[in-house]
């Protein structure tokens, strides 16, 4: 049996930390993600609702909010995940639809970027990403970040970030459907457990039980 919601397959009954599952919370809303405080320099950050940017194009794969991450350089515009996570030893793999804001007429000297995963565990070994995405362009694409843990860890701290001083493709970064799971493939983007749990609760409150 398989656990839906919104026409949105969550999961097999069967799961539990398998692929498939989101290990991420609050990726509909992003309502505590933030930028690390970086600010200045035409630098900052906001959390915009999907309906802005239904003119894009793969607009419909927009399934969440998106964070709109701009400064002067790459490094100033990280998104932090806000939350800690505890991962066995095992692969994992993060996965969002990104892009930049490049336009191929320009004259930026960088039109594709990557982005990098870090965590406490990073923290302690000279600043090493868990690993590091392909590259993204102008155009809404899934990306994906897969990397595997030697030993069971809660990851404090949790960021994505292109640690250059490179400029940034048309001075923005765009993220939305943030997910984490457990094995080497991205699978189609779902709210965590606990979210759908809290939304079910919300509703059945609204709705007097």
């Amino acid at each position: 049996m398989s656990l839906f919601f919104n026409g949105i397959k969550l999961a097999k009954n069967t799961d539990t930390v398998s692929g498939g599952v989101n290990l991420l919370v609050n990726t509909d809303q992003m309502t505590h993600f933030n930028n690390l405080g970086n600010k200045g320099d035409s630098t900052g950050y906001s959390i915009d609702d999907k309906a802005s940017y239904t003119e894009d194009l793969n607009a419909k794969e927009i399934k969440t909010n998106v964070f709109h991450a701009f400064g002067s350089t790459l490094t100033k515009a990280p998104v932090a995940l806000a939350q800690d996570v505890y991962l066995p030893a095992g692969t994992w793999t993060l996965s969002f639809l990104g892009r930049n804001n490049g336009n191929e007429n320009s004259n930026d000297s960088y039109k594709t970027n990557t982005v990098s995963l870090f965590s406490d565990w990073s923290d302690n070994h000279n600043n090493t990403p868990l690993g590091t995405s392909d590259l993204m362009d102008n155009v809404w694409r899934l990306h994906q970040i897969t990397f595997t843990t030697s030993e069971g860890m809660v990851h404090k701290n949790i960021r994505i970030v292109n640690n250059t001083n490179n400029g940034i493709a048309g001075g923005s970064l765009y993220f939305a459907n943030f997910k984490l799971e457990a094995g080497s493939q991205a699978t189609t983007y779902c709210p965590s457990y606990q979210d759908i749990l809290a939304e079910i609760k919300a509703i059945k409150t609204t709705m007097g039980g």
